[in-house]
């Protein structure tokens, strides 16, 4: 056992830091204090540091302590109210510290501190009456259930609450050196792994644990600290539906199924897809042009380019570039060959703000058309998975799906429909005759291209009023069943909403498409009677049974794969090929946070696809030769850049 060096000589045992001092009239007398040292020393089995108040620099000088030393260490902070202990610390673990802790309790924007974990802070004299002989008990029952790495007590009048508490990356204690995420020198070659599949799911691994039920849940949920502050049921969808609350996340995790128990862990895996949207911990190459390292960079001019009327449009939030323009890049991995390739930050992570990059303040002091981007991107094929290559072969799923839905909206042209009678499964049925009973067909049309993976368009046209006319949505994925219960869900979801705009609001639209610049505005675009038929465009088409329309599937991809993910990463990714999109280079997005919880993120990258954009003066669209190929003929091909704005949600 170990305390600071230098304790407060009028309570032995409490260290103090700079500017905090004790008060004699402190309920924590001598001989608590030896209790709690000693008992606390008996469980953690390694240093315990006590202190008043959050000292930064104080709480620096205990770990590195006990990092020299190889030991746990155990941080604690008294309160006015309340007295925490810990987290355990413990080396060569996933264990978050009292750094953690504390960054993880502050993330909320009205916290008038978060941001600020240099400003120590003293508690006065902790004045419950109580405390101390609650401390104690909680002592008492803490060596019989000693703390686990990365575990914590909050004792309080109010009782005692265990808590786990998940490294951060914005820790300043065991947070990453910021000398380690200069991307200068580039990653060793990419070696992925061969992982066995599922027997019911060649795309995920079969010693996956992630969607099992209460595991994501019991390492990651905590109502004070995170990272998943809550999950919450939503009651008014038409499905069992989860949304995971987490405090530094865009957005919340959504998860949709046939009941809540399976709706959660995807509302937390969907959570985490979009905490790797940003590059908080993984390495960074600030102010390169593309001329001074094209040799192992992804040429930005084949990722879709903006037309001069959009740069030059008010509604535009990208700055124009060229070859000569510096920017920020990060490293990925092309995979036909492993070797390590540039792309432009702000395409592989569609968060990245060149206005604050990783300082999270400065993203405050800013507007939204304020900031730099190059590339605006979504979150378009960003996939979780159990490993690297099950999120990397999601990945291409997605960007397939959007591909393809895109091509066929932009040709518009009548599509093969699946006949509702050919839908055995009772999901989907059960979809169909929800949106049928809201007033609205449903049609399944088939969007695969070229990329020959199967794709379905799910198209609600309103046939008992002009007003919201229709609703859109596509899903993919190797199993065509899946893939149209996905789409459905959604389409299901929007026809129920209650829509929370009017048709006035929206009709300046028609006549002027700048004014779509959100992801909502393209759900209020194809809500009005006047683009009903620009989507109906794409009805008429001959019917086809769902055999006839994705022959083989699932079982190709079963058999393609050789019963391994890697293999149908290595199939697909020869689909792509088969298409004439030959490069695929895959970025990491694993931030360590996600690598403790057992999830992997990627995002793929493939030179020539259809981003999927939103907002009108967003949509990069120029000089994409295979989006040129599919409008030949249709009569699209003479129309001017920006097209249409596309209706998906």
């Amino acid at each position: 056992m170990a305390t600071d060096t230098a304790p407060d000589t009028r309570t032995p045992g409490v260290a103090t830091g700079p500017g905090l001092t004790s008060r004699p009239s402190s309920p924590y007398t001598d001989g608590t204090w030896r209790t709690v040292i000693a008992l606390l020393a008996e469980a953690s089995d390694g240093t315990v540091a006590v202190n008043r108040g959050w000292d930064l620099d104080w709480e620096r000088r205990q770990l590195a302590a006990a990092a020299a030393s190889g030991r746990s260490h155990l941080s604690v902070r008294l309160h006015d109210d309340e007295v925490m202990i810990g987290p355990l610390w413990r080396p060569g673990t996933a264990a978050g510290c009292a750094g953690c802790a504390e960054v993880r309790e502050r993330t909320i924007r009205e916290h008038p501190l978060v941001g600020d974990l240099t400003r120590a802070t003293a508690a006065p004299s902790p004045s419950a009456p109580l405390l101390p002989e609650l401390l104690r008990a909680t002592l008492e029952y803490l060596a019989q259930r000693p703390l686990g790495p990365g575990e914590a007590y909050a004792v309080s009048a109010k009782g005692l609450r265990r808590h786990r508490v998940a490294r951060s990356f914005h820790c300043p204690l065991c947070g990453p050196d910021e000398a380690r995420l200069d991307g200068t020198a580039p990653p060793s070659p990419l070696a992925l792994t061969g992982r066995p599949a599922s027997a019911g799911d060649p795309t995920r691994s079969a010693d996956s644990r992630l969607v099992e039920r209460g595991l994501l849940r019991d390492r990651l949920v905590d109502a004070r600290f995170g990272p998943v502050r809550a999950i919450l049921r939503e009651s008014h969808a038409p499905f069992a539906m989860s949304m995971a609350v987490v405090a530094d996340a865009p957005a919340m995790g959504h998860g949709r199924a046939q009941t809540f128990a399976e709706t959660e862990p995807v509302a937390v895996l969907e959570a985490y897809e979009r905490l790797g949207g940003f590059p908080y911990d993984i390495p960074v190459l600030t102010g390169r042009a593309y001329k001074d390292v094209a040799e192992y960079a992804v040429d930005p001019g084949t990722l879709g380019r903006y037309t001069q009327e959009q740069l030059d449009h008010p509604t535009s939030r990208v700055t124009p570039s060229d070859e000569n323009t510096e920017m920020d890049w990060v490293w990925g991995h092309d995979l036909a060959d492993g070797r390590a390739l540039l792309v432009p930050a702000d395409h592989a992570f569609y968060q990245y703000e060149y206005a604050f990059r990783r300082d999270r303040r400065a993203a405050r002091a800013v507007g939204p058309h304020e900031r730099k981007h190059y590339f605006y991107e979504s979150s378009s094929g960003c996939a979780v998975g159990a490993g690297l290559e099950e999120a990397a072969l999601h990945s291409l799923f997605e960007l397939a799906e959007r591909d393809a839905f895109l091509t066929c909206w932009y040709r518009a042209r009548p599509l093969p429909y699946i006949p509702e009678s050919s839908i055995t499964d009772p999901t989907s049925r059960a979809m169909i005759e929800l949106v049928r009973a809201r007033g609205f067909d449903v049609h399944l049309l088939v969007a695969t291209r070229d990329i020959a993976l199967p794709v379905v368009w799910v198209l609600a046209v309103n046939r008992e009023i002009p007003f919201p006319a229709t609703f859109s949505s596509a899903g993919s994925g190797a199993d065509p069943q899946s893939a149209i219960r996905g789409a459905l869900r959604e389409v299901a979801q929007l026809v129920t909403n209650p829509v929370d705009w009017t048709r006035e609001q929206v009709e300046p639209m028609v006549e002027d498409p700048w004014l779509v610049q959100e992801l909502e505005d393209h759900v209020r675009f194809s809500s009005l009677p006047e683009t009903r038929e620009r989507a109906t465009v794409a009805l008429g088409g001959p019917a086809v049974t769902l055999e006839e329309a994705f022959p083989g599937w699932p079982e190709r991809l079963a058999r393609e794969s050789g019963g391994d993910v890697r293999g149908a990463l290595d199939f697909v990714r020869s689909l792509f090929a088969d298409a004439g999109l030959d490069q695929v280079v895959l970025v990491d997005q694993t931030s360590r946070e996600h690598a403790d919880a057992g999830i992997s993120v990627a995002r793929a990258v493939v030179p020539g696809i259809l981003p999927m954009c939103f907002g009108h003066a967003q949509q990069r669209l120029a000089g994409l030769p295979r989006l040129e190929a599919a409008l030949r003929g249709t009569g699209q091909e003479h129309r001017a850049l920006p097209y249409d704005p596309h209706p998906f949600p």
